[in-house]
């Protein structure tokens, strides 16, 4: 019962960051590489189970193939990612004993299989670079396909940058036992599209500083809840299907910066992100990485990363009674939090090849939020994680 809406966001921004393998020009010749990562969620304690114990929770084992390879004036990037998951997840939050909130977990654990296949391709028209993408993603119950557009374009002393592009996602849910005697109430079938319009400039400042800006806005349609969580309903002493809103519209605003710090021979990078949607989400991300090259082979970068945000407008923990609009959902990634993760990462050149290896540790904690938060969701995860690299240019 893991479909792809049941993991977790932290995983999903780890995946996205993780997964980066670092590529180069095509002209200088074919990458490839691999990249092992394991995702491991710390158990959830006793004291936040309606149990009283320890529930254990998810590990993910995720394979990434890339081959960047030049095709005459233009280049082909494809990645194929192969990801088996395990464990539990939370379902719904009751009220404890003493009123407080305690988390009901899924139950037995499961284990699913995810194989995702994205691929780019890249070409100069004239002064600009038009990159087209197309992805798809399959597993036990969710399937997805997705294309997009994107373009960048110099001016004439290559010191301004300007980029954007379009994104178009289609997704298929077919939950796992969705109508059954044992889940009557689960949806059998489900789908939704989303559209994501962005745009970007860099500016070099001058030989060692770089900044960058972006804007992005998307729209979500269809099924947004989540088919394999429920909501406790106070009055009804009773349990409800996670109910949000069909439609969802955010905006996101970036800033990086990037400075060599030359008497180091080191490097800074700073990157904040400001996100705002209609359900009353807003989030602050700020992450702060340096780049610190030892010798001429080894690269040594610690990274510190805060996160927070505020809560959905329709969530609530538990709810005394049904909301007028009818929507319900106790999920902890719409709760109000913070989160704090350290990563450290080390990389080393052979020749052609380089070779790197990193561990992170988050935990997501109502004391890390930008404002006070009352009550804390029980669900709220910790993970450690580890990558394994290697990459080569022939």
């Amino acid at each position: 019962m893991a479909a792809a809406t049941n993991k977790s966001l932290a995983l999903i921004a780890l995946t996205q960051a993780a997964m980066a393998l670092p590529s180069v020009a095509a002209a200088e010749g074919v990458e490839v590489g691999y990249l092992f990562s394991e995702y491991r969620e710390q158990d959830i304690s006793g004291s936040r189970t309606a149990t009283g114990r320890d529930e254990s929770r998810y590990d993910i084992q995720s394979h990434l193939f890339r081959i960047v390879a030049p095709l005459d004036a233009s280049s082909v990037n494809l990645d194929l990612t192969y990801e088996t998951m395990s464990g539990a997840s939370p379902w719904y939050v009751t009220p404890g004993t003493d009123g407080k909130p305690v988390q009901v977990m899924s139950g037995a654990s499961i284990r699913e299989e995810r194989v995702d296949i994205q691929g780019k391709w890249s070409k100069p028209v004239k002064d600009v670079l038009i990159g087209l993408t197309a992805g798809y993603s399959t597993e036990d119950d969710y399937e997805a396909v997705n294309g997009g557009i994107e373009f960048e374009i110099e001016n004439e002393s290559k010191t301004l940058t300007w980029s954007g592009g379009v994104g178009y996602s289609d997704d298929k849910l077919d939950p796992t036992e969705g109508g059954s005697t044992r889940f009557p109430t689960r949806i059998t079938e489900a789908d939704r599209q989303s559209w994501t319009l962005y745009g970007g400039a860099a500016l070099v400042i001058d030989a060692n500083t770089v900044v960058q800006g972006s804007l992005s806005y998307s729209d979500a349609d269809g099924y947004l809840s989540d088919p394999y969580k429920l909501a406790w309903i106070q009055s009804f002493s009773n349990v409800v299907n996670d109910s949000r809103p069909d439609g969802r519209r955010s905006v996101a605003v970036g800033a990086r910066l990037r400075h060599k710090v030359e008497a180091a021979n080191a490097a800074l990078h700073v990157d904040y992100r400001f996100h705002d949607d209609d359900w009353e989400m807003q989030s602050h991300t700020l992450e702060a990485a340096w780049y610190q090259r030892l010798g001429d082979s080894w690269t040594v970068t610690p990274t510190i990363r805060w996160y927070s945000q505020s809560q959905a407008f329709f969530y609530e923990p538990y709810y005394a009674a049904p909301r007028a609009d009818g929507f319900a959902s106790s999920d902890y990634r719409l709760s109000p939090f913070g989160a704090l993760s350290g990563r450290i990462d080390v990389s080393k050149a052979i020749g052609a090849w380089n070779i790197a290896a990193g561990v992170e540790y988050y935990e997501a904690n109502k004391r890390f939020a930008l404002k006070s938060v009352d009550t804390a969701n029980p669900g709220l995860v910790e993970y450690t994680s580890l990558q394994l690299r290697v990459r080569r240019v022939f």
